[in-house]
Formats: structure tokens, C-alpha cells, sequence
């Protein structure tokens, strides 16, 4: 199942990903000192996520293809996986478009 999986790492601190059905991470955000703040960045997800706008496609100085999700002040907020074609990018664009308005949140923190 699609979903937002909330996370906590070893060093204390949370974390987003939005995973597809095959547990997939199509983006993860930066790490948060409160489950809270990882709430309310899911909720930013979901709204962004239906803007095209808020899409930032970038290449890594290795030629390899990503993008990230930024809010209404620019700042990158989720960050996805890399990808060898902008076919592959813009397919997990598109996938998450698709699912981050709607998908539930698995807290395995």
C-alpha cells in the first residue's frame, strides 16, 4: 500500500517517506526533533504534491536525476531517490501527484 511512513532515527530525531506499494521511498524529508512537525510536513505534502509548480527537477554533478518538493517559500521540504532517465523521474513525479494527496500515514516510529 502506498503511504507516509514516519520514522525515528537512531540519533533521536523523525522522519517522512512516502513509500509506493512496493515499500519503494519516492521521497523522504529532512529529519525533525517532533512527531508533530513530521504531521504538519505531511500535511504540506499532501497539499504541494497537487501542484506542478512545486516540483523541482535537479541533476546531481554525476549526471544522475532527482527532485524535490518545495514549499510556498522555495525551501526544499522532501527530496526523492535518484533516477538514470528523466523518463524514470517523471514517472515517480507523476506517481506522486497521484498518491500523496490521499495516502495514509504509518507511524513506525
Amino acid at each position: 500500500m502506498e503511504k507516509f511512513v514516519i520514522t525515528k532515527k537512531q540519533c533521536g530525531k523523525f522522519q517522512v517517506q512516502l513509500r509506493s506499494k512496493a515499500g519503494q521511498i519516492l521521497l523522504s524529508s529532512e529529519e525533525h526533533l517532533t512527531k508533530i512537525s513530521c504531521k504538519r510536513l505531511i500535511e504540506k505534502l499532501r497539499t504541494f504534491a497537487k501542484d506542478s509548480g512545486k516540483f523541482q527537477k535537479k541533476t546531481t554533478v554525476d549526471w544522475e536525476l532527482y527532485f524535490y518538493l518545495k514549499s510556498a517559500s522555495g525551501k526544499a521540504i522532501a527530496i526523492s531517490k535518484k533516477y538514470s532517465t528523466n523518463l524514470s523521474r517523471e514517472q515517480a513525479i507523476t506517481r506522486v501527484k497521484k498518491i500523496a494527496p490521499f495516502a495514509p500515514v504509518e507511524d513506525q516510529s
